[in-house]
């Protein structure tokens, strides 16, 4: 898949007068655009970076919450379990668009479905957990169940990298039209690495807020289901553009923004 390098320019001749001018078609120091071979030379260490980062983000959020650890690990097998029907839930309705019609992958209705049943898949978790551990304080109870959630995505986004990173790496026709679409559309390297990763951060911050406002406060399920559809829009939004300009449109840093915002009002909703 790499694109050959072009020998380098001979030497230019000596010019008389010392005017410096030199050859005028050696456009050495001059500026070129970057050629295939440039961006898989630049992607696969990018994605490998990510590989780990995304990880490392996992290991953050179990540092951060060791403080509030319930009386049992246990109920971080219910977020892992939160996580897994989520993502069955992704991959059902996924399944379901590739065989009837492709164009209700962004269809809004099929997103705000798609949210109702996670949060409410997100309040029978909590409620399981309230009936396991009766005895445990909620709030580190819902931490917890929130972490394990959180988890899951955390591998999962992992697993997508690291493939990614093969698929790159191998010359095929799927890695060819990947690598001319960043070239044609000018789209940074780094640039779609930052925002891969603060992708997951949002995807993080966002179940383990959701999951303390939920079980704080069952009725806050609504809020959640407002707020993951706008996480959704904001990716509906970015599919209808070209890749350059979602690399550079706000809407790109929506997910990471509700996310945090979601984890600020349930941290604030543990304090009080």
């Amino acid at each position: 898949m790499s694109t050959p390098i072009p020998d380098s320019p001979a030497p230019a001749p000596e010019t008389s007068g010392g005017c410096g001018c030199g050859d005028p078609h050696d456009h050495a120091g001059h500026d070129h655009p970057p050629t295939g071979a440039d961006v898989v030379r630049a992607l696969v260490p990018a994605l490998s970076i990510v590989s780990l980062a995304i990880p490392a983000l996992g290991v953050i959020m179990i540092l951060s919450i060791l403080a509030y650890a319930p009386s049992t690990p246990w109920p971080i097998l219910v977020g892992l379990s939160l996580g897994a029907l989520q993502l069955l839930s992704l991959v059902a309705t996924s399944l379901y668009v590739a065989r009837t019609r492709v164009q209700l992958a962004v269809n809004p209705g099929l997103l705000a479905v798609r949210s109702v049943v996670d949060e409410l898949l997100r309040l029978a978790a909590v409620w399981s957990a309230t009936l396991l551990w009766p005895a445990d304080v909620r709030g580190p109870l819902a931490v917890w169940v929130g972490a394990g959630t959180a988890l899951v995505w955390v591998v999962l986004a992992t697993a997508q990298s690291l493939r990614t990173r093969s698929r790159i790496a191998k010359p095929s026709q799927w890695s060819t039209e990947a690598v001319a679409t960043l070239l044609n559309e000018g789209v940074g390297v780094r640039r779609s690495m930052v925002l891969r990763v603060l992708d997951v951060a949002g995807t993080i911050t966002f179940q383990l807020g959701a999951t303390i406002l939920v079980m704080l406060s069952p009725a806050m399920v609504v809020a959640t289901v407002v707020l993951s559809i706008a996480t959704g829009l904001s990716t509906l939004v970015l599919q209808r553009r070209s890749p350059s300009q979602r690399a550079r449109s706000p809407w790109a840093l929506a997910p990471v923004g509700i996310g945090l915002l979601v984890l600020v009002l349930a941290v604030l909703a543990l304090g009080a």
